[in-house]
């Protein structure tokens, strides 16, 4: 019986010490949860130019020749996605180690009330403004939302861009189907205005982040927290999703006027590739875009499908490389390391080759 008695005892021991686990387990995962650090740029740099819309930061000192010039979306999350960690995972760190040019960046400014008014055009201006201060001749680097920035700029002042990289950027909007068109097609412009109007002409970031987890809700609202519960005290995966964390549920803010122009006019409309889109009183003719462009797509990547980018070389009129990174998604064209060794170093090589005349490699690739 005393034996018994023991054992009962030591299971009892056993359950208090797996519920106490379990309890502190579960306090250290609400203390990820909660967390929330403002992210920011891991490369040294400073900022050069500044206004209400943006802060361009230089990454480099004593460089010369052409820069390159990094847009980075404005989706709802922070500009440093361009430079997410160091080693291996920032586009900006690669650009600095692969190439001997200046590097730059634009960061985007959160909208406040004062900035409910701004259009593309603004979009256009707040970017004619950095490359002014550059010296009228770059290298742009457009990621996302921003692709479609970048494009319209080069189609308006083609004598300013000697080449474009886009990362999945939408250009073609209509083209591929996918999640976001079939959301954009089946819901009404009222419904995008009454969002903008709940933030009094701001369409707030914390709208875009929840569209694009409702887009995959299983993978956003369960399993990463899954994975983040079942794995808190391995060191590195919970470093690795605070990192992600950081820079994914920290959002911001866009003018509601452009944001509202873009869906109309791009993405339901698909203006950019029919050249009916104007901005600046003209009309945005991707034709006129004579340099040699690299188009990087993500095989996965069900946010801009392969389509919706790769299209645009049916309507520019320089040179263009297509690429198609295996398995990749849409945030991991821009941040994982085996896609910007092996996908975005070739592709900085082949633009600034083509600068220097060196055209063989883009003429074995096009």
């Amino acid at each position: 019986m005393k034996g018994y008695f023991e054992g009962f005892s030591c299971h009892l021991d056993a359950d208090r010490n797996s519920a106490w686990s379990w309890w502190e387990n579960l306090g250290k995962f609400w203390a990820e949860t909660l967390r929330h650090d403002k992210p920011d740029w891991q490369s040294p740099n400073r900022v050069v130019l500044e206004t209400s819309a943006f802060s361009l930061r230089s990454f480099t000192e004593k460089r010369h020749g052409a820069p390159l010039l990094i847009l980075g979306p404005q989706a709802g999350h922070h500009t440093c996605i361009a430079d997410y960690a160091i080693p291996g995972q920032s586009l900006v760190e690669l650009c600095k180690k692969a190439t001997d040019r200046p590097v730059y960046a634009i960061e985007w400014k959160g909208a406040d009330l004062c900035r409910t008014g701004e259009t593309i055009d603004d979009l256009v201006k707040q970017t004619a403004c950095c490359v002014n201060f550059l010296g009228n001749k770059v290298h742009i680097v457009g990621l996302c939302q921003a692709g479609w920035l970048s494009s319209i700029y080069a189609a308006l002042y083609p004598e300013t861009v000697l080449s474009l990289i886009l990362g999945g950027a939408p250009i073609d909007f209509t083209a591929g189907g996918g999640k976001i068109q079939d959301m954009v097609q089946n819901l009404p412009m009222a419904f995008y205005g009454s969002l903008v109007m709940m933030g009094f002409g701001v369409m707030y970031g914390r709208f875009i982040v929840t569209g694009f987890k409702n887009m995959n809700p299983y993978d956003r609202y369960i399993k990463d927290h899954l994975n983040l519960f079942n794995n808190i005290h391995d060191e590195q995966v919970v470093q690795r999703t605070r990192r992600f964390r950081r820079w994914y549920e920290h959002t911001q803010s866009i003018s509601g006027g452009w944001y509202l122009q873009a869906v109309y006019e791009l993405f339901k409309r698909n203006r950019l590739v029919r050249g009916r889109l104007r901005v600046l009183g003209r009309h945005v003719l991707l034709q006129n875009i004579t340099c040699p462009v690299v188009l990087i797509a993500g095989e996965k990547d069900d946010i801009t499908l392969e389509p919706q980018l790769f299209n645009m070389a049916n309507h520019v009129s320089g040179k263009v490389v297509k690429m198609v990174i295996p398995g990749c998604g849409h945030i991991g064209l821009f941040m994982k390391k085996q896609a910007l060794e092996e996908y975005w170093s070739p592709a900085l090589d082949i633009v600034l080759g083509e600068e220097k005349g060196d055209t063989r490699v883009m003429d074995e690739v096009a």
